[in-house]
Formats: structure tokens, C-alpha cells, sequence
């Protein structure tokens, strides 16, 4: 779920919801008509009356998968209802409601046969008067939610409201007019956490629905009922993960100190752990989980227990603390030993910091981990072009920048760094300085997200964390060591929020992990054991990774390669190895993509998707080629095939500039110029940098990925790990990778 501002639970599509005034959500929708209205209540305001939709008439049944743009694409379980959607630009998506009222969107270059066009229903036609609040919530779910509470949290208020009202939130207030009739609050987002995307309703007694839309919930929940149940089971909060895997991941992390010792002694390495929950509504058992989890991994690669610092929530106040009415517990791996020992305030981080700042010197690591909700600073509204971010604490909120002051106090030797909360990627930016690896769960425009299907922990955390805990999951290389960068590598691999879509409300579908390392060879170094200054490249699909210094190219020649959603032939003068098979030709994308095999022209882009593919991608992204002075130039030798776009991104006309080198020896190097720089968030345009050969297992990512301006970037080799690591200056390295 997204990790934002303010914790509230992220419901993702594909879950049920269910109501306690509508106890059969699964046949919510019977019938074509009502799948329209579901498919209409999941779209922008803006697309419902523009879009030309077209659909089936009849449901289809069992799972639905199609084959959209040389892909398979899978849209669902049905029973259900399968529509077409033309936007005002030309855009096509497919989209499939299901009975349940889940739905699912995919673009798609080409429209399935066979759909035929649709009337859309009259907005005004379904209203009339609404007399008491059994027939407010039929009228919002079935006029404003498409017969379906499927994916959200519905709350009505527990009173009627007799004339205009003003909802305090946590922060400001919403007022709205037109009453009497029954206050409703909407949480459409409830997988992620705060700030996202709600909505407040007055349902008034003349048949009106008011809409008002907010990105925060209410101060105070106690005056509502929630009509829906979220998540469909929430275990008890008592340990981090259920005591069997908690002991594999203690005996995984043991058996890997006695195969590896710590490079790094004990007494110099220190950890802090941090979340706050906002409050007591807000503060749910996945954040505990989160931190209990990372706590038992640090014990378990040797941390001393005075070295760890845990700032959460309330602290010690035995009051009533979570969401879940209980109170923290403050031993967070099950050993009597209290390790909670601060709330989670501005005072407290300030005075933890200060006792580091005094004890840590060059010779010393501080590994930091965060997670709760987080949002934009005051100011910084949607598209969110700046990296202006806030971190929830306990009662009160905490800047990117306050919270790098506190850091840079801290004079270690390195310093990693963990991120988890929504818009977590602006709290990278200020701390950005040599001998620091900072990564986290989104960037800073964007919603993290919890992991399905109860959401008792953070998703792309809780694999990060998996990898530290357990060398059989994150070590890559078999050197017995997880560094950093293999962790975030697993993360990035495992998350399964994955889309470049936004939904009706303006929020991020997806989430899109983002690593810093300076040096860029530091997170290969740094594991929990300390540093390992020997520690072997990670190493996925039989390639490794490196930066190089090496100068985007000149001199190709253009091939009026101009266009968007097309591919072009190109022939090699060498066969070029790839997944054990090797190939003489490709298919050159106009998105930033070379297939080998089953080459598509869509630039829908997603590390399954790149899993999928026969491919290296420098950037797919949805681009376009078309535009006067853009096109693909290509060079070709015995020694190398370098292929080089100048292009711009299909929503928003950025420039882009990146090249691809192929080498006979099957490693690519990528290269990328002036532009590249996807920031602020944008429907559509997003990225994925690697190699794959159809498989997740063939797969490397490039810790390129969640990096939002890659403008002038250093270029990056990705070469078969049987090769030498590149040393800078020495001519044979052109030879080794021909």
C-alpha cells in the first residue's frame, strides 16, 4: 500500500471488499449495464463523458487473458465484462469488470475484435430523493460506485447533517454545502497509505451527491460507521513474520555469519529505526511488522542491542496506540528485552542524533530504516515537481530536509539508508553525499504501497529486508555475503506493484523502487556485516553491472527511423549471445527497446514485462521517434553495433537521448545523453532499464531504474559475469567484451 502522508489501509483492485449493507459483494454486478456503470465510476470525470467505449454484451468466463500488442496480457477472473475505451487522443485501453466489481485496465495499441460500441447512460436520469441514510448508501454506491464498494473503505457518518458542514482532516478541513442529508467518507486508495486520493460526500435529502475530493482522511473516524471490512483478515501483531519463518530467517542470517564474519566489529556498526503512524487511527500493525522484521534481521547479523535505536509511534506510553485498538508492544523480536524506547517525535529524533553525532567516527556504519506514511510538504501539489517531502511522526510531521540535518550530524564512515513511506524518494535527494547508499520504496512523486493480500507489511520493505535476512533469497552471487545492492535488487525484482497508470483520483498505480550509491561501487560493499571491500559483483541471469566513464556516442548514421509504436529490422554482423540462444538480427523499438525474439511495439513498460521479453532496454519507455529532428542513427563494425535514439516521451514531449552497444561477447553497454529526465508524476511515462531473455530468471535490472533524471548519466555495462570487471584505462577491455 501506499506509504503517504497519513496511514490509511491501500486497497489494490483485484481485492473484495465487503459491506455490511451489501453483504453479497460477489454478484454486485449481474449485468451489462451495471458493469458499464462500474467501468464509468472507475474512470477520470474528464474521460467518462469523452472516451468512446465499446464492449460485449455478454460476461466471459473463467480467467481472462488476452494477447494485447504481441503480449499476454491477464485482465482478471471472471465471470465478467470486457469493454473498449478510446480517449479523445487517440489512446486505446482494454478494461474487464468482474462480477466482484474488481476491474482492470491495460493500454493497448489495438482494440480486440469483436467489441461493439456502447451508448453511455444518462448521469442525470438515476437520481430522486433521498429519505433516510439506507437510501443515501444505496444511492452512493450504486450512482457514485458502480453498484460495487469493491476496492475502496466506505465510512457514512454516524449522524445526519442538517445544512452546510466543515470536516476537520489531518490536516486543514473540507466543507461542504447542500444539506440536509448523510455525510460519507471514501478512502479510494485504502492499500497505500497517506496522503492519496478521497473523496467526502453529501448526500442530500433532494437526491444531490456533492463531491469533494481531499488527499487526507478525517482528524477524527469516531463519528462514522465503515461499511466496508479492510483488509479481509489482519492477524494479531506479535511478531514480525510466524515464529517459523522468523526462526529460518535468524538461522539463514547465523549460518551466513559463521560462513562470512563480519567485515565490520560490532561496536562499530549502529542502527536507527524509525516510525511514527501519525496517530492512533492511523498507526497500523504493518509498521510495527515492518520495523519487528528489520529489528530480528540486525539482531541476527550481530548488532549490539545498545546500538540500535527504535523511535515508534508513542514510544513507552502504555496508552492505546495502533489501529488495531492495542497498544505497541515494545519488544520487537520476542526475546522480554524492551527495544522501543522512544516515540517517534522531532525532539526525540534531534536527541537520538545527537548521542550518535558524539559517538560515531569514520571507522563507524549507520544503517537507518523508515517506514509509515509520508506526503508532499505544504506547497508541493500534483504533478509534484519538487522534492519537497514530509515523514509522519507521532502528532506531527518531520521535512526531508529537517530530517537530513539531523543525518548529516553524523559524521560514519557510511551511512544506508532505507526508505519505505509514500513520496519516500524526496528523502533521498537532500542526503545525496559520498560514502552513502540510500534507497527507497517510491520516488518522489509517488504512493507506496503495503503487500497483499492482508497487508500486515510494507511491500517493497519487507523483500529488502527478506534479502538481508536470508543469503539463500538475496545473495546473487554465492559469496555468502547480501550486500545492499543485492537487496534492493531482490526488492526491486519481487515488488508487485508494478503499472505506470494513474487511477481516477490522480495517485500512482505502481510504485518504483529508486537506489543511490556513492561511490556507485559502495552498495556492492556494505551488507549488515559491515563493509567488504572484496565482496563479488552481483551477478543475475548470468550478467553483472558496472558504471563506466565512457562518452555517449557520435558519428552514427540516422536511419529515419521516425515514429511512435513501431519497430524496424536490423542486422548484426555478429552473432550476438542472449539467453543461451544467439541471434543475427533485432527488432530496434521506437521506445527505447532491441527485442531478439517476439519483438512488440508497445511502450508499456514493467520489470515483468522486460522478464518477459527477449531483450535489452536502455530506456523503454513510450516514446516517439516522429518529431522533427528525432530519429534512431545506427553504427555498425565487426566490434560493436551501437544503436542511439533521439526521441521524446509520448506524454509529455521530454526530450530523450540514450544509445544501446551491442558487443560479440553478449555484453551492452548503455549510454545516456542530454534529457532523460522523468520526473513529477505523469500518466503513461515511466521506465525500465535492463536485460532479459524471456524469463525472471534472465533477467538484470539496472539500479538505473527508479532514478529520475538519468540526463548525462554515467553509461552502464551489463556483461556476462564470466567476463573481468571493467578497469578504467586499460585497452583490452574493448577486446575482452568483442
Amino acid at each position: 500500500m501506499p506509504r503517504c502522508r497519513f496511514p490509511s489501509l491501500i486497497v489494490l483492485t483485484c481485492l473484495v471488499l465487503f459491506c455490511a449493507a451489501r453483504p453479497a459483494l460477489a454478484a454486485d454486478i449481474d449485468t451489462a449495464a451495471k458493469a458499464l456503470d462500474r467501468l464509468l465510476a472507475q474512470m477520470p470525470p474528464s474521460a467518462r463523458t469523452t472516451a468512446a467505449v465499446s464492449g460485449e454484451a455478454e460476461p466471459r468466463q473463467g480467467e481472462v487473458v488476452l494477447t494485447l500488442d504481441a503480449r499476454a496480457v491477464r485482465l482478471g477472473q471472471g465471470p465478467g465484462w470486457l469493454f473498449g475505451l478510446t480517449l479523445p487522443d487517440g489512446e486505446k485501453r482494454v478494461a474487464f469488470v468482474a462480477a466482484d466489481g474488481s476491474s482492470h485496465f491495460a493500454p493497448t495499441t489495438e482494440l480486440p475484435a469483436g467489441l461493439s460500441p456502447i451508448s453511455l447512460p444518462d448521469a442525470a436520469a438515476d437520481t430522486g430523493p433521498i429519505a433516510d441514510r439506507q437510501t443515501a448508501v444505496a444511492a452512493v454506491t450504486d450512482r457514485l460506485l458502480g453498484h460495487s464498494l469493491q476496492g475502496r473503505r466506505v465510512y457514512v457518518a454516524n449522524d445526519p447533517v442538517s445544512d452546510d458542514i466543515t470536516v476537520p482532516l489531518l490536516r486543514g478541513s473540507v466543507s461542504l454545502s447542500g444539506g440536509p442529508g448523510w455525510l460519507f467518507f471514501i478512502d479510494d486508495v485504502p492499500q497505500a497509505n497517506w496522503s492519496h486520493g478521497c473523496r467526502f460526500v453529501l448526500a442530500a435529502t433532494d437526491g444531490t451527491l456533492h463531491v469533494v475530493p481531499a488527499m487526507l482522511p478525517p482528524a477524527d473516524l469516531a463519528g462514522f460507521t465503515e461499511l466496508t471490512v479492510w483488509p479481509p483478515a489482519q492477524p494479531a501483531q506479535t511478531s514480525a513474520l510466524p515464529t517459523a519463518s522468523v526462526e529460518t530467517a535468524k538461522a539463514a542470517a547465523a549460518k551466513a555469519a559463521i560462513d562470512v564474519p563480519a567485515a565490520t566489529d560490532a561496536s562499530h556498526r549502529y542502527a536507527v529505526i524509525l516510525s511514527g503512524g501519525y496517530n492512533q487511527q492511523n498507526n497500523h500493525v504493518r509498521y510495527w511488522n515492518d520495523c519487528s522484521y528489520f529489528f530480528t534481521t540486525l539482531k541476527a547479523a550481530g548488532f549490539l542491542q545498545n546500538n540500535i535505536y527504535v523511535l515508534f509511534a508513542d514510544g513507552t506510553d502504555p496508552a492505546i496506540d495502533n489501529s488495531l485498538g492495542l497498544n505497541s508492544n515494545t519488544d520487537l523480536n520476542n526475546d522480554t528485552i524492551q527495544d522501543i524506547k522512544y516515540s517517534a517525535t522531532k525532539a526525540n529524533i534531534t536527541t537520538v542524533f545527537n548521542e550518535l553525532a558524539g559517538k560515531l567516527g569514520s571507522q563507524d556504519i549507520l544503517y537507518i530504516f523508515t517506514t509509515d506514511h509520508g506526503g508532499p510538504a505544504d506547497g508541493n501539489t500534483a504533478p509534484y515537481a519538487a522534492a519537497n517531502v514530509v515523514l509522519n511522526l507521532w502528532g506531527e510531521d518531520i521535512t526531508n530536509a529537517e530530517f537530513a540535518a539531523e543525518v548529516n550530524k553524523v559524521q560514519a564512515g557510511a551511512v544506508a539508508a532505507i526508505f519505505e513511506q509514500c513520496f519516500s524518494g524526496g528523502m533521498i535527494e537532500p542526503l545525496k553525499a559520498p560514502n552513502r547508499v540510500l534507497m527507497s520504496a517510491a520516488r518522489y512523486w509517488e504512493l507506496s504501497y503495503a503487500m497483499g493480500p492482508d497487508y500486515t507489511y510494507d511491500e517493497f520493505s519487507f523483500y529488502v529486508t527478506q534479502a538481508l535476512a536470508d543469503p539463500t533469497k538475496g545473495d546473487s552471487n554465492g559469496d555468502g555475503v547480501v550486500t545492499l545492492e543485492e537487496a534492493y535488487s531482490y526488492g526491486l525484482a519481487k515488488d508487485s506493484v508494478q503499472a505506470e497508470t494513474l487511477d481516477l483520483g490522480g495517485d500512482n498505480n505502481g510504485e518504483h523502487p529508486s537506489y543511490y550509491s556513492n561511490p556507485w561501487y559502495l552498495g556492492r560493499q556494505l551488507a549488515l556485516g559491515g563493509r567488504y571491500p572484496t565482496a563479488k559483483a552481483p551477478t543475475y541471469g548470468g550478467y553483472a553491472q558496472y558504471q563506466t566513464g565512457d562518452a555517449f556516442p557520435t558519428g552514427a548514421t540516422a536511419q529515419n527511423w521516425k515514429g511512435t509504436d513501431q519497430y524496424w529490422p536490423l542486422s548484426l554482423p555478429f552473432a550476438f549471445p542472449l539467453g543461451g540462444q544467439s541471434y543475427t538480427s533485432a527488432s530496434v523499438s521506437s521506445h527505447g527497446i532491441i527485442h531478439f525474439a517476439n519483438p512488440s511495439a508497445s511502450g508499456e513498460n514493467t520489470i515483468n514485462g522486460l522478464a518477459a521479453s527477449v531483450a535489452v532496454a536502455p530506456l523503454w519507455d513510450r516514446l516517439t521517434t516522429a518529431g522533427d529532428g528525432d530519429d534512431i542513427a545506427v553504427s555498425s563494425s565487426a566490434q560493436s553495433v551501437t544503436v542511439v535514439w533521439k526521441a521524446k516521451t509520448v506524454a509529455d514531449a521530454r526530450p530523450v537521448n540514450v544509445a544501446a552497444r551491442l558487443y560479440p561477447s553478449g555484453a551492452v553497454r548503455f549510454f545516456y545523453g542530454a534529457g532523460n529526465q522523468h520526473t513529477s508524476r505523469v500518466a503513461g511515462r515511466d521506465k525500465t532499464i535492463g536485460v532479459a531473455a524471456g524469463t525472471a530468471a534472465s533477467m538484470l535490472l539496472g539500479l538505473r531504474n527508479g532514478l529520475p533524471d538519468l540526463g548525462a548519466a554515467n553509461a552502464l555495462l551489463i556483461q556476462p559475469s564470466t567476463l573481468p570487471p571493467p578497469s578504467t584505462g586499460l585497452p583490452w577491455q574493448e577486446l575482452l567484451l568483442q
